[in-house]
């Protein structure tokens, strides 16, 4: 099964504020032994495609869910065992065909090991809800969203946290000392502001918030696009006829979260008049030339591609004189 990305991903067509997930399973067991079927999605705008288990090469001294190595038509990529480094213990009762979803995210191509690939499925970002803390204790913090995939209701989905798959593996962390260098380049020493940013990925917003921080902004979180809207209107409440921007000099926001995802967030706020002047910096995994192309159209003011920490400082610089 090949995924080829060469079209507008379905999640990026403004107003559905839906998505197309690659839903796959694992196979876990529960305490007292019996076999648990595990649902996961990730977004298909991330996979480039699904392939058989290829030839491993082993990397030393890397954990052992991270340290393969394999050429994909031509190309060598890092190889990530799902299972491993989510510590699912497979059933001996199930026959396992395991398949490598190559992923293409963060300007960076890799491949995760997952135990059966199920199907497409469209969903509606608004039926994605933030996951309990209960499924987050057990998942470790790496989900970003649940929602119900039967008629019935009961088999849950889950959206895992790709940045911090990445970030296990040392993908990406936050550089201060570039930021700061970055800082000096456009002749100043600090930036001043409060940024509001929009994010289900925790790791995400850690990054994020250490280097905005770090370069001097006060920052504001929310998990998703429906938090973030709704600490703009309740600011909007509280300052009566005062500028929005008096308060906050800018937003940046991840595409893809639950309840209300970053494009129709960034629509929303450009199309209320007491918030439309606020910038909107759209900061995605999401790379390529139509992605920066349907932020535009929804009101972006600026497009990052997670996470490069100078192409931010100098994208936040133009907005934050």
């Amino acid at each position: 099964m090949v995924k080829e990305l060469s079209i507008l991903p379905e999640v990026l067509k403004v107003g559905t504020n839906e998505m197309e997930l690659v839903v796959f399973r694992m196979y876990g067991t529960q305490p007292d032994g019996s076999p648990e079927v595990l649902d996961y999605g990730v977004n298909v705008a991330k996979v480039r495609e699904i392939i058989p288990m290829p030839i491993f090469t082993k990397v030393p001294d890397m954990p052992a869910y991270a340290d393969a190595l394999a050429e994909v038509r031509g190309e060598v990529i890092p190889i990530v065992d799902l299972g491993k480094w989510m510590k699912i213990v497979p059933p001996s009762s199930i026959e396992i065909r395991p398949k490598v979803i190559v992923l293409e995210m963060l300007g960076q191509t890799t491949g995760m090991i997952v135990h059966e690939v199920e199907r497409i499925r469209r969903i509606k970002w608004d039926q994605i809800k933030p996951p309990p803390s209960m499924l987050q204790a057990k998942h470790s913090g790496r989900i970003t969203g649940v929602t119900k995939i039967d008629d019935e209701g009961e088999a849950l989905l889950l959206i895992l946290d790709l940045e911090s798959i990445i970030s296990d593996m040392g993908g990406f962390m936050p550089k201060h000392e570039i930021a700061l260098e970055e800082i000096e380049r456009v002749g100043k020493k600090k930036l001043k502001g409060t940024v509001l940013i929009a994010d289900d990925s925790s790791v995400a917003r850690k990054i994020l918030k250490d280097t905005l921080e770090n370069v001097g902004l006060h920052v504001i979180e929310a998990v998703d696009g429906k938090q973030a809207m709704d600490i703009l209107n309740d600011f909007l409440q509280r300052i009566g006829d005062q500028p929005i921007n008096n308060f906050i000099q800018l937003i940046i926001s991840d595409v893809e979260m639950p309840e209300m995802d970053g494009l129709t967030f960034t629509k929303n706020v450009k199309a209320n008049s007491k918030l439309q002047s606020l910038p909107i910096i759209v900061n995605t995994s999401l790379s390529g030339e139509e992605n920066r192309e349907k932020a535009k159209s929804v009101g972006a003011d600026g497009y990052l591609v997670k996470f490069d920490v100078t192409k931010m400082i100098n994208e936040i610089s133009k907005f934050l004189q």
